[in-house]
């Protein structure tokens, strides 16, 4: 069984098809307390392969939960817009999702998948282009949350997001 330490360990979270960022052992806690992270959550340590449930984690305490309190959370999470405290926080709710980017031409948008948001930059694949770029956050003029005419239940499937960046020749397959 796994033990949440303090100190300068980091761990990150998996659940419903997302990873969180890297976070210290105090957030993780605090975060479990506030019941952002669900008993059946996966965690993993940085520098460790295996992932383990949440709730066999001996250090993190999950709140009690009624029913109604749960269908209360469900129906407040569809109906607010969340809010977002960096881009990479926005980002990584789109990870394997459809985005659009300008990454080469400053006037056209391909459409991309967001593979990977780590802390300095962002990958991204643009497959009608076959470019994998690795562009830093410091490159992004501006980020559009466009709400979709369908609705969808989580934020990623009623949103498409739209990133502007500084464009780039680096990222033409040609290279010119």
């Amino acid at each position: 069984m796994t033990q949440i330490s303090e100190g300068t360990a980091r761990f990150r979270i998996r659940h419903e098809g997302h990873t969180s960022p890297w976070m210290t052992a105090d957030k993780l806690k605090q975060a479990t307390m506030i019941g952002q992270v669900a008993p059946d959550a996966m965690v993993q340590q940085a520098g460790q392969p295996e992932w383990h449930e949440a709730a066999a984690i001996k250090g993190l305490e999950f709140p009690a939960e009624s029913e109604e309190i749960a269908a209360e959370i469900k129906k407040e999470a569809i109906d607010t817009h969340p809010r977002f405290k960096t881009l990479r926080e926005l980002l990584s709710n789109f990870l394997h999702h459809p985005v659009a980017i300008n990454l080469v031409d400053a006037d056209h948008f391909d459409d991309a998948e967001l593979l990977l948001c780590c802390e300095d930059h962002f990958e991204i694949n643009l497959p009608k282009r076959k470019v994998r770029a690795f562009v830093p956050y410091a490159r992004i003029k501006a980020v559009a949350s466009i709400e979709l005419d369908e609705g969808g239940r989580e934020y990623r499937e009623s949103h498409k997001v739209r990133i502007e960046v500084e464009p780039c020749k680096a990222f033409t397959a040609t290279g010119d």
